[in-house]
């Protein structure tokens, strides 16, 4: 692409993953086309993502991202969902707190209000 995207991304994801919003960090010059059958993960509500106004990507039990570092210990949620395609069972949430209040931190540092 012709902008490097370095940075704090959020973004709703698809209500099909039943995931709340994704946040985390990313850092490419990529730039994304989806092929036939494959949706994107998420809508980009600040950052670059694919480039397209939407982040990453997913078909069946196969999803890519863009977003770097913490991206599972931010997104409980996204983890849970991994854990569930790949055992083919719910798994109960981890009440943690401390990985409540770092994603809250990050949301509210980049979408203030």
């Amino acid at each position: 692409g012709q902008q490097r995207a370095v940075g704090e991304i959020v973004g709703d994801v698809d209500s099909a993953l039943n995931v709340p919003r994704i946040t985390g960090f990313e850092n490419h010059q990529g730039v994304t086309h989806l092929g036939p059958g494959v949706k994107p993960m998420a809508k980009v509500l600040s950052g670059i993502g694919n480039g397209d106004g939407y982040e990453g990507a997913y078909n069946g039990h196969v999803l890519g991202t863009y977003m770097h570092g913490p991206a599972l210990v931010r997104n409980p949620g996204l983890a849970d969902l991994l854990l569930r395609w790949s055992t083919g069972h719910d798994i109960a949430p981890i009440n943690d707190s401390w990985a409540g209040k770092l994603r809250e931190e990050r949301l509210n540092a980049v979408l203030p209000g």
